[in-house]
């Protein structure tokens, strides 16, 4: 028509029942149209009692550090909406820095509830302190915990939830997954009455279960990397594992794509382990209604994936400053800057060989529990020491687990078995540290000294073990079944910081050759 000509009014009062038509057309989608959905996830793992940042001298790299993690959150919350994140953390808060083990895992849970975390799975250190005080953190803080394969013996009753939902534009079922092996990695009396399931067994039967109340699935998962894997494939209703337990530091996230490019299963992230990066993933979602079901189906369309280094230039947030100190004003009694001795020079570990540390400890428990013998496992002794003082603190992040002596009657054929079972674990955590014995190689033949005299098979000798080790643990199964045996109420850590003090200064050229091995 050309510009500046006019229709008659009867002409186009007949094209409004036409434009009525197409406008609902352009309103009302289909039934099986798409829909867009966006929300980040931000998660940790294997935080390990690592509230204060660690001291690093170059500024570039991460320190870590809760204050300066909530600061970061927080301000991605900000940015984000509060409502499009979500809060996660698969596993193993406890156990690692003095402030975490003096206040037995109750400034950790505070850290994290005041940081409101969304979904915590359990991990295998988050029994160090037992079951019941699990229960009791979960009374006390809100934190929630999580884990679909780990029940209560008996009536089979999940110990905590199985899973949370939260909803960020979309329902969200974040569902944890524990170790199964926790009962032989951890003390026996910590998970007893609990039965840890397969992974893959629990993650089947809440699937059905769950898919009626989320439309996207989050694992929280303390299997490790190379586990997640094998379990991405046999669950792929997964949206997202985040990973745990392997402290792997993913720069990339492991996504399984198909030929046209489209994500296939679930996307692995991780994030080292102590906090010293938080792992951000902004995922995008399509979706569409089933037709028969009349249900939206969501998957991955996008995403964008990050591990933000918690680095000292970043700021502090003075709530969770205020909450720690706190807590450290109840460590008057026991001061973390305090030194207990000096160090000559640097002392290593060591799980192949003699460990002056382990020395040290063995000593102190055979001497404290009048022992003919004491053995004790070398990862009880977790890290290297530099010259100069060792400070409180700094025992309690390289004996981070508060172990009991407890005494044995042993026959020495036992104690033969177990220095031959040591022998095959050279360079792993379960090699024995020895107080009392010396370990020689004489002709091709492995020869066991008590004293100056030979181990003699029949004989019975009082051995101080760590409750660990008395209930079998690393494999040392023949200790667990003496049936003689006594709890001394006495802690490796505690005797170890004593005899430290009392010795005052430590010389690496101190170390015995207990085990005399080419």
């Amino acid at each position: 028509m050309p510009i500046g000509s006019r229709r008659s009014h009867s002409f186009y009062r007949s094209l409004i029942p036409a434009l009525y038509i197409l406008a609902s057309l352009l309103v009302l989608p289909p039934a099986s149209s798409a829909r867009e959905v966006q929300f980040t996830i931000l998660f940790t793992n294997d935080h390990h009692g690592q509230l204060d940042p660690l001291q690093v001298n170059d500024s570039t790299k991460p320190v870590g550090g809760v204050t300066r993690r909530m600061a970061l959150i927080e301000k991605i919350r900000q940015e984000a909406g509060p409502k499009k994140v979500i809060l996660v953390d698969s596993g193993d808060l406890f156990t690692g820095t003095a402030l975490s083990s003096l206040t037995k895992g109750e400034a950790d849970c505070a850290a994290y509830q005041l940081m409101q975390y969304d979904a915590v799975a359990l991990g295998i250190h988050d029994f160090d302190y037992g079951k019941k005080a699990l229960v009791e953190f979960n009374k006390k803080f809100r934190i929630p915990w999580v884990s679909a394969n780990i029940v209560v013996r008996g009536n089979s009753q999940n110990f905590m939830k199985a899973y949370v939902l939260r909803y960020a534009g979309v329902r969200i079922g974040i569902i944890g997954y524990s170790n199964p092996e926790t009962p032989s990695l951890t003390r026996r009396e910590n998970v007893s009455g609990l039965i840890f399931n397969p992974a893959g067994a629990a993650a089947k039967g809440l699937h059905s279960i769950l898919k009626k109340d989320a439309d996207v699935f989050i694992a929280l998962s303390q299997l490790g990397l190379d586990e997640d894997k094998k379990f991405a494939k046999d669950n792929t209703f997964l949206h997202v594992i985040v990973g745990g337990y392997s402290h792997t530091l993913l720069t990339e996230p492991v996504v399984e794509k198909n030929k046209d490019g489209a994500i296939a299963g679930p996307i692995i992230v991780q994030a080292g382990s102590q906090g010293l990066y938080l792992g951000r993933l902004d995922l995008t979602l399509d979706s569409q209604r089933d037709p028969k079901t009349k249900k939206e189906e969501y998957w991955v369309s996008d995403y964008k994936y990050q591990l933000i280094p918690i680095t000292s230039d970043l700021p502090e947030d003075p709530k969770m400053t205020a909450l720690l100190e706190r807590y450290r004003g109840h460590l008057k009694a026991k001061p973390l800057d305090e030194t207990l001795a000096n160090l000559t020079g640097p002392i290593p570990m060591n799980d192949q060989g003699d460990s002056l540390m382990g020395q040290i400890a063995a000593d102190a428990m055979r001497s404290e529990g009048a022992a003919q013998i004491a053995l004790l496992n070398s990862h009880s002794i977790r890290e290297d020491l530099p010259a100069g003082p060792l400070t409180r603190e700094k025992l309690y992040e390289l004996c981070p687990v508060e172990e009991e002596v407890v005494m044995l009657d042993s026959p020495g054929w036992v104690i033969r078995k177990a220095i031959e079972a040591s022998l095959a674990q050279k360079g792993k955590g379960d090699f024995l540290q020895i107080s009392g014995l010396k370990v020689q190689a004489v002709d091709g033949t492995t020869v066991v000294l008590v004293g100056d005299e030979k181990l003699k098979d029949r004989q019975r000798y009082k051995v101080a073990v760590n409750d660990f080790l008395a209930e079998g643990g690393d494999g040392y199964e023949l200790f667990r079944k003496i049936k003689s045996k006594r709890n001394t109420g006495l802690i490796v850590r505690d005797l170890l910081e004593k005899s430290l003090q009392e010795k005052k200064t430590i010389e690496p050229q101190n170390l015995e050759k207990r085990w005399d091995l080419p």
